[in-house]
């Protein structure tokens, strides 16, 4: 008997959901594009299926970096679920998806305020019919958006639902509170509370360590998570190796611009400066050009760099330039982000002090 094209299908989408599973994810990009040709030729453009795997698509593009391939994957699937009905449930559930996943895609762009306004949108469908286990992965994405966006309160408050949910439904200790361990330590950490973030992230880390292999990506992940709060801390000892671990271990398997390389060398160069300021700046150099390629001059991730440099410049008395770099980070971050947000707090500190041209806010 012939076998059925869809079901050849929808076989390579489980084959590529496990390889992201494994964070394996060029091949699940691979097996997608399989998947993807089958279904347009047999499913049509429009079917559920279809969006399926272009969410799946687009949300591998995007843990590789390449956001603006992923982009035009994560709206084909949102344009087909959204010319769908919403019942039977399972649509409403795929629309959902569709929708978390182009505002993370958004998101990881530093276009904050759109994905707000999907989230959202999708906040106002799923509530009634969904249960709060359901809404974790909506309430999670919100969480992360409002942390970046400086809204530490809405961040707070979205994360503490998600943990609520969790717990409800899988007690304490499952490893499926990993990641939200994981986010509160990185709000904790934005917030200045070292003690709690540090609290978090070790709780994070012990549970991904029980369940997964030490070189599992998660693992990592945690770990250099804890190294930079521990740098915050005043702990450059145990933070550095940790840090040096997850750079060599995510550019052998990502190459030197992806974004947790960058984020990583970018904490580095934070350890760095308080022995060898030259050295810091060096580094916070080489991620500030790997930003821009990666993300664009005008992303907040970039205003960081230019944060932390302007702050070296400063210490070193060369007020011209950490001048030039906060008015620069002021002027990504300003229109993005809360007044609040730290980086953005601090260009605008010292923007004031030292009589900016400009009104001075920004952070990241």
């Amino acid at each position: 008997m012939t076998p059925d094209p869809v079901d050849e299908a929808v076989a390579l989408h489980d084959l590529a959901l496990s390889a992201w599973d494994e964070h394996r994810y060029p091949r699940s990009i691979d097996l997608c594009r399989r998947a993807l040709g089958i279904l347009e030729a047999h499913a049509g453009a429009g079917s559920p299926d279809t969006a399926n795997v272009l969410t799946l698509l687009g949300s591998a593009l995007d843990e590789l970096g390449k956001h603006a391939a992923a982009e035009a994957y994560h709206r084909r699937a949102t344009a087909v679920m959204a010319a769908l009905p919403s019942r039977p449930e399972v649509l409403l559930r795929l629309r959902v998806q569709a929708t978390v996943a182009l505002a993370g895609n958004l998101r990881r762009q530093g276009r904050y305020a759109a994905a707000e306004r999907l989230l959202r949108a999708a906040c106002d469908d799923a509530a009634p019919r969904f249960t709060d286990l359901e809404l974790v992965p909506l309430r999670n994405e919100l969480g992360v958006l409002y942390k970046f966006a400086g809204r530490h309160d809405d961040a707070q408050a979205q994360y503490t639902a998600v943990r609520t949910a969790l717990e409800a439904a899988h007690g304490p200790d499952h490893p499926a509170l990993a990641a939200v361990w994981h986010n509160l330590a990185g709000l904790a950490h934005s917030r200045g509370d070292l003690t709690a973030g540090e609290a978090y992230a070790r709780r994070s880390l012990a549970l991904h360590r029980a369940c997964l292999p030490p070189g599992h990506p998660a693992v990592v992940a945690d770990e250099a998570h804890l190294a930079a709060i521990l740098q915050a801390r005043g702990e450059p000892a145990e933070a550095e190796p940790l840090l040096r671990r997850a750079i060599a271990y995510f550019t052998a398997r990502h190459g030197p611009d992806h974004p947790d390389v960058l984020t990583n060398r970018h904490n580095l160069a934070a350890v760095l400066a308080a022995r060898d300021p030259a050295a810091a700046a060096a580094l916070y150099t080489v991620v500030l050009a790997g930003k821009r390629r990666t993300y664009g001059a005008s992303h907040p991730e970039v205003a960081l760099t230019l944060t932390n440099l302007a702050a070296l410049a400063a210490a070193r008395d060369d007020h011209d330039t950490a001048r030039t770099l906060a008015v620069e980070a002021h002027r990504i971050l300003a229109p993005q982000v809360a007044a609040t947000h730290p980086a953005l707090a601090s260009v605008t500190a010292y923007l004031t002090v030292r009589g900016a041209d400009q009104p001075v806010g920004a952070a990241a």
